[in-house]
């Protein structure tokens, strides 16, 4: 499945992306989350609870900051052109929308 996110620098990246340089790698091998964004984009989807669905749109933003640190860590180009803390808001933003569909 492709979720695509436009960067600001006109690359765009997959968040749903499962290979090396995706986000559900990324973030459970080097954030050492335990559930995949995917995972937590469907149980949000499921969830009607609105307490634990609040928790599980806490986690998606926790690794969606988490990621966007990432890449934006290795892009001196994407650095000066937006902040980690906004382009992961963009990022979680782009992911309750789709989990909402």
């Amino acid at each position: 499945m492709k979720l695509l996110f436009p960067l600001p620098n006109g690359a765009e990246l997959n968040l749903l992306d499962e290979g090396p340089n995706g986000m559900e790698y990324i973030c459970l091998v080097c954030g050492e989350f335990k559930t995949p964004i995917s995972e937590l984009l469907e149980i949000y989807k499921q969830e009607t609870n609105n307490f634990r669905r609040q928790a599980i749109a806490d986690e998606i933003r926790d690794q969606a900051y988490f990621f966007a640190g990432q890449i934006g860590s290795f892009d001196e180009e994407l650095q000066q052109m937006i902040s980690w803390d906004e382009l992961g808001e963009q990022m979680y933003q782009c992911l309750i929308t789709f989990a909402r569909i």
